[in-house]
């Protein structure tokens, strides 16, 4: 085992290696060797560095001679006060028997000065130690007190830091065993969901180091941040290049970050704004980025966060750039941009932008599952920004690094990534709800890696997935393939929540409580709040509940639903959902049961001459279209009009389809024909599908799954089963409940392709 100790310097030097000269503003030029912190400041300095100056502000006649003495007995106090906890932690430590328990957790005990102690990764602390690419960084500039990153400004909009985070920045718990394997992760992140572990361990990084911001401080760039306590470091910005014929500067709020092994570079910026524009598009060109990832929407709860540095469509210039649209892929998480940027006489160049559109402001996504990170690493550094270029950013950029550390060693480092992230910029993941994203995150980029396969290696592909080699570890199978998304899934229905830390299973607790036990069918098939459709109470006390969820189709979020088959008492609440949430086409399984079971309740026209009606809704149909697989009803529904609620709801027809569908067992050929069918009863791509059964997860989710994964086909010629069967699962955890059905999706899409072998590429396929 490799220890590494950070030396104790003599007593006018700190640093690494003792490189740096303790503040002349110090007692007797005594410091911290770590920090630089003076130990105690020279008379008239205040201050970790004692740079401010005592009773410069405010303060008339008498004030000089009372702020000394106040000083000493504010010393004296803080003397006192550590030597009484210093006692007490000896006396703790002392009477403790198991050292190696106090070892293990790697909280530094040594006093006064910390003696960082790393074991496992080795963390380097000198911030000057950078890859070939920071060589070229600015060396030489003053010290900055470290408490103008937090005090006095505005706080960026990428989520409020935690007080609690800044206030224990010292408190460095790095200890030996921090990485993790990764067929550990699962049960790691479901231990600690519902404890402090996550929230002691992101406090334990300080977020930033004091290491120079000179240049994103001085007078001239200060309007160029967009956030008065996100300032690049010195030793890690990005240098623009400066023509001095012109006007020009070499700021810009970005920095290099260094990738996992520093296979790749990283550049994690700000969004640009309308003033640092031209710069924004100047430092893509000048630094050969051919990647872009975009981690913000241009306007986020009513502010804008970003200007466009794309053209809406054709070309536009910014500054010396030209930059044309080529071509954008609206997916339901996600939009790909490709773009060609050309400048003067040189040569053109591709830039791909990938731009994620479902990670809120001040928050984190729904769900893990919509964030893909491998396809965007390209031959140049990949350019990462989100609002303020810090909290989104360094969760995605510390994604990538991960993923590439579990491909090399099996292992996953969290708070090694954390730390060396924070070295090249502050703020990196910037609350205790994006480090757990980030855990949940990497534990479905590992198991999903790899699995996303081109048409035409589909054939390879499922070859080895018919082949099951029970005796080999890395052999792939259905089985195994499936049983990794499974437990992927167990790990991330939940969102952790930092200030409740609701166990998993509140997670579906029904807002309405007693009430909404009569409204489903299987206490175990129960909405996660978080995709759960509200009804707009449209009659007095009307509940807003019903046992159904929204889940994205390959390019809207939030777009179809899949429901149980309505009870008894929910017949009113089912034809709410379709008029309400605009349902354009109703693809429904067991309905032939509906006779014999008697808890599905009568809520659709007995033939052409006996429509449904009850108090609220008329239902209508016409003759049925019958095929192999399914009727397929014609539904016209009239809503009657309702008082009680203020204004009256004013009466409404509508039309849709009914797809019934006869095979219970759905093979390959039928869900295929079945899905062509879907396919041509849509009327829009605005309206929204309902999926239901009994249940209102097996069959109905087996078709939805298919329907993604048939539209993906269709769209850029790509197999991503586990991907698609994620995505739900993470919402609607019944759906897909056996490996049969599993193996249904491979077989349906290879069927697919061999009957229908034209598929347009408007994708980019590689996510």
């Amino acid at each position: 085992m490799i220890i590494y100790v950070h030396q104790a310097c003599n007593k006018t030097f700190y640093g690494e290696k003792c490189a740096k000269v303790c503040s002349t503003n110090c007692v007797d030029q005594q410091c911290d060797h770590v920090t630089g912190y003076c130990i105690s400041c020279v008379e008239g300095r205040s201050g970790d560095l004692c740079v401010k100056s005592v009773g410069s502000e405010g303060g008339g006649g008498g004030g000089d001679s009372i702020i000394p003495a106040v000083i000493g007995a504010v010393v004296a106090v803080v003397v006192i006060t550590a030597i009484i906890v210093g006692f007490i932690i000896w006396r703790r430590r002392k009477n403790r028997p198991d050292e190696e328990q106090e070892a293990e957790e790697g909280v530094s005990r040594n006093g006064g000065a910390r003696n960082l102690s790393y074991t496992g990764a080795a963390l380097e602390l000198d911030t000057n130690k950078r890859s070939s690419k920071h060589k070229q960084f600015v060396e030489k500039a003053s010290q900055t007190p470290s408490g103008m990153f937090n005090n006095g400004y505005e706080k960026s909009s990428e989520g409020d830091t935690d007080e609690d985070v800044r206030n224990n920045a010292h408190a460095i718990r790095l200890g030996r065993n921090t990485a993790l394997p990764v067929e550990a992760l699962k049960e790691y992140i479901l231990q600690h969901s519902s404890d402090s572990h996550f929230k002691d361990e992101f406090s334990s990084i300080p977020m930033a180091n004091s290491s120079p911001q000179t240049l994103g401080l001085a007078p001239g760039n200060i309007k160029k941040n967009r956030y008065k306590n996100i300032i690049p470091y010195d030793s890690s910005r990005v240098l623009l290049r400066v023509d001095q014929t012109k006007d020009q500067s070499d700021y810009i709020n970005a920095s290099y970050v260094t990738g996992y092994e520093e296979r790749e570079t990283f550049i994690a910026s700000q969004a640009p704004n309308d003033l640092i524009l031209q710069d924004f598009v100047r430092m893509i060109w000048e630094q050969r980025v051919d990647r872009v990832v975009m981690l913000s929407n241009l306007v986020e709860l009513g502010k804008k966060r970003c200007s466009m540095y794309w053209p809406v469509d054709g070309e536009e210039e910014f500054g010396e750039v030209n930059v044309r649209l080529l071509t954008t892929h609206v997916f339901a998480q996600y939009t790909i941009r490709h773009l060609q940027l050309s400048q003067s006489k040189e040569p053109a160049r591709p830039v791909t932008q990938f731009h994620f559109t479902a990670w809120p402001d001040k928050s984190v996504p729904e769900s893990p599952w919509g964030l893909r990170v491998m396809a965007v690493l390209g031959s140049g550094p990949v350019l990462v920004h989100c609002s303020a270029g810090v909290g989104r950013t360094g969760t995605f950029i510390a994604l990538c690094n991960l993923l590439r550390e579990a491909e090399d060693t099996g292992k996953m480092n969290f708070l090694d990534t954390l730390w060396k992230l924070r070295q090249d910029r502050m703020h990196t993941i910037q609350t205790v709800a994006q480090y757990v994203y980030l855990h949940k995150a990497a534990l479905v980029g590992h198991t999903v890696a790899g699995s996303t396969i081109q048409v035409k290696d589909m054939n390879a592909r499922l070859a080895a997935l018919e082949s099951e080699k029970p005796d080999t570890k890395s052999a792939l199978s259905y089985r195994r393939e499936f049983e990794a998304v499974v437990a992927a899934c167990d790990a991330t229905i939940n969102q952790y929540n930092e200030s409740t830390q609701q166990p998993e299973e509140s997670v579906y607790q029904n807002t309405s409580g007693v009430a909404d036990k009569r409204k489903n069918r299987l206490s175990n098939i129960l909405p996660n709040q978080a995709f759960r459709p509200v009804l707009i109470a449209e009659a007095h006390k009307e509940d807003t509940y019903i046992n159904a969820v929204l889940v994205p189709n390959l390019t809207r979020d939030n777009h179809d639903l899949l429901t149980q088959l309505p009870l008894p008492s929910t017949v009113t609440d089912f034809w709410r959902l379709v008029t309400q949430f605009n349902v354009g086409l109703v693809v429904a399984f067991d309905l032939d049961t509906m006779d014999s079971d008697q808890t599905i309740g009568d809520f659709l026209p007995k033939s052409e001459k006996k429509p449904f009606e009850n108090d609220r809704y008329l239902v209508e149909t016409e003759p049925p279209r019958e095929s192999t697989v399914a009727w397929e009803f014609p539904l016209t529904v009239h809503q009657k009009a309702v008082s009680g609620m203020g204004n009256s709801v004013p009466l409404l027809h509508k039309t849709l389809t009914l797809l019934a569908c006869k095979d219970h067992k759905l093979d390959p050929e039928s869900v295929l024909e079945l899905q062509y069918k879907i396919k041509s009863c849509r009327l829009s791509k605005k309206s929204r599908i309902i999926f239901m059964c009994r249940n209102g997860a097996d069959q109905c989710g087996l078709m939805c799954v298919q329907s993604i994964l048939l539209d993906r086909l269709e769209a850029d010629q790509c197999l991503a089963v586990p991907v698609a069967v994620g995505s739900i699962k993470a919402i609607r955890p019944q759906v897909i409940p056996t490996v049969d059905q599993y193996k249904c999706l491979y077989r349906v899409l290879k069927l697919a392709h061999e009957s229908k072998n034209v598929y347009g590429n408007v994708g980019d396929g590689s996510l």
